[in-house]
Formats: C-alpha cells, structure tokens, sequence
C-alpha cells in the first residue's frame, strides 16, 4: 500500500475544520499523515488545527486553493496526496477505498463524490450540493478531470504535470485533470468515496459561483479545444436544458406582442422538466416534493448562470 497524506487548503474555515480534521482522522491515519495549509487565515482556523495535533503550513496572506494546495504539496512526503476541502466531512471507509485503488499501479487519481446528506435544510444549499453529488453518481468512471473536495493522486505524477495552475481559479483541479489525462494518467471516479458538504449555499452565492466560478472558465477551456465532449456539465442533457431556459426566456418576452409565444414556452417547462426528470426524481427520493418542486426556479438560475458565463466567455475571450 503506498503512504498517503492529506492535503487540507484553509482559509477562514474555523467553522467547518474541526470536523473535516475529525473525519479524517477517524479513517485511520496518524495525526502527522495529515497537513493544513492555514492560507492566511485571521479566524481561529490556526489554532484549531493546532488543538488537533496535525502539521501546519502558515500562509501569511491568502494565495488561494491552487497555490495553497501545490504550498502543500511541497511539504509532504507521501507517495499519494489526498486533497479534501476544509468544508468536507469524509466517511471513515475513504481511505481504504482509496488505497485499494491505488494498489493498481495504471491509477493515476481517483475522486470521490459527496453524499446525499448535505446538513444545511435551506432548499437551496439541499439543491447546490445535491446537484453536485447527482453528477459524480452518474458520470464515467473513467473521468477526465480531477475534483480536490475529495481527490487523491500520486504526488510524482502531481510534479510531473505540474501541479495546479492559479490562472485556473476555481476550475484549477478540473484544468489540472485535463493535463494529466494528456500526460497518459489514468483517474478514477469511484462515486461510493464519499463526504457530507457542509457548505450552506444562497441564490447569490449559487448564482455566482456558477457564473465566474463555473460557466466562464468552463467555456474558456471548450474554446481551447481542451474540454472533450459530454463531460460532467457538458453533456447534451446539460445543454438541451440551458436551451430550453433560453427559449422559455424569449418567449415570455414575445409574449408581449405574440401571446401565441406562451405555447413555445410551455413546450420549454416540459422540454426542461424531461431532461432533468432523473435529477427531479432524486430530489424527490431524498426531500420529497417540496425539495423536487423548489429546486426546479433554482436549477433554472442554475443554468442562466452558465447561458450567460457562455455569452460572456464567448464575446469577452480575454477576460477572467
């Protein structure tokens, strides 16, 4: 079995650490298996990584996730790297779910998924978080890209493809998976490694995140021909329902001097409704009916963010 380290990025993050640290911890490595990188943190994130007895590495200003992650990196000495989120809750089974993977030697990375279990009750962190673990449950599992929430990787193969690039903010694993699929490495999605995302989301937060955070680069690694087709958001179910947000859109628009508009948008709620029924139904399985029908305005906003990060990325390709 090769040693693992975990790698924790921390900014601000007192409120979620002492569980992640926790979790970790219970899935049977030694507190000096596990490192937090304090990136530049005013909260008490330091001291509490200190109370739990694990490694520190203190930024003194905050580089951000991908440099803070490569700063951790740097300081280990373990043949895989397990990166986990500071906000992430692992189930005490990842590791060994893990080192299974990895006793065969043509892995290069495996991920995980999160849970069906997210803690904040707010229908829109319930739909954000849950969004994401409907899309790692049914994707490929021989993926193309890396996810850091939970992602392990051999630390050589890591150097070798460089580590994280920092002008790939926020799709910086995503970017990273890509070059080591170039490089012939082999990731692994395996849906049952798992953790709770205690991220409470907002409309605003959401709508953000999957605008600048999402859609742009996303659209800005496409048009680099970088991105291969069908890809996680990328899929044709992906882009039927952000067309059918688009054609519901203009015609409530037309409707105004074309009343007749409103039966074209109407096809578009169905059209919307029937690529996203297998999502709807598993919000319906985990929250019941008020979770199912309260997600659908969310999930629309979900995919005007990335009409809109599309348009943005398209017409303004040289800017972030």
């Amino acid at each position: 079995m090769p040693s693992v380290s975990f790698v924790i990025p921390a900014h601000q993050a007192a409120s979620t650490l002492p569980r992640c640290l926790a979790a970790v911890l219970s899935t049977g490595v030694t507190a000096d298996q596990v490192l937090v990188v304090d990136d530049g943190s005013t909260d008490e994130t330091g001291a509490l990584a200190s109370q739990a007895g694990v490694n520190i590495v203190r930024n003194p200003t905050a580089l951000r996730p991908a440099r803070a992650r490569n700063e951790g990196v740097k300081h280990t000495e373990a043949d895989v790297v397990f990166f986990v989120d500071a906000d992430v809750v692992v189930k005490p089974d990842v590791l060994d779910k893990m080192a299974a993977h990895f006793s065969d030697p043509s892995v290069t990375a495996v991920i995980g998924s999160y849970d069906d279990a997210p803690p904040d009750v707010s229908i829109v962190s319930r739909y954000r978080n849950l969004l994401h673990f409907f899309v790692h449950q049914k994707a490929d599992r021989n993926a193309e890209t890396f996810w850091t929430g939970i992602g392990a990787v051999r630390k050589e193969a890591f150097l070798e493809a460089g580590g994280f690039d920092s002008d790939w903010e926020n799709i910086e694993d995503v970017e990273f998976g890509l070059r080591l699929k170039a490089k012939g490495g082999h990731i692994l999605l395996d849906p049952t490694i798992q953790g709770t995302h205690l991220k409470e989301w907002t409309m605003h937060s959401m709508f953000r995140t999957d605008l600048w955070g999402r859609a742009v680069p996303w659209t800005q690694l496409i048009r680099a021909g970088r991105m291969p087709a069908n890809q996680l958001n990328t899929s044709v179910a992906h882009k039927i329902s952000a067309i059918s947000v688009a054609v519901f859109a203009v015609s409530i628009l037309a409707a105004v001097i074309w009343p007749s508009a409103l039966i074209v948008a109407g096809a578009s709620i169905v059209s919307f409704l029937a690529v996203n029924r297998r999502f709807l139904s598993e919000l319906h399985r985990i929250g019941g009916a008020r979770l199912a029908f309260g997600a659908i305005p969310y999930h629309a906003a979900h995919y005007v963010a990335a009409l809109c990060g599309y348009a943005y990325a398209r017409f303004f390709p040289n800017r972030g």
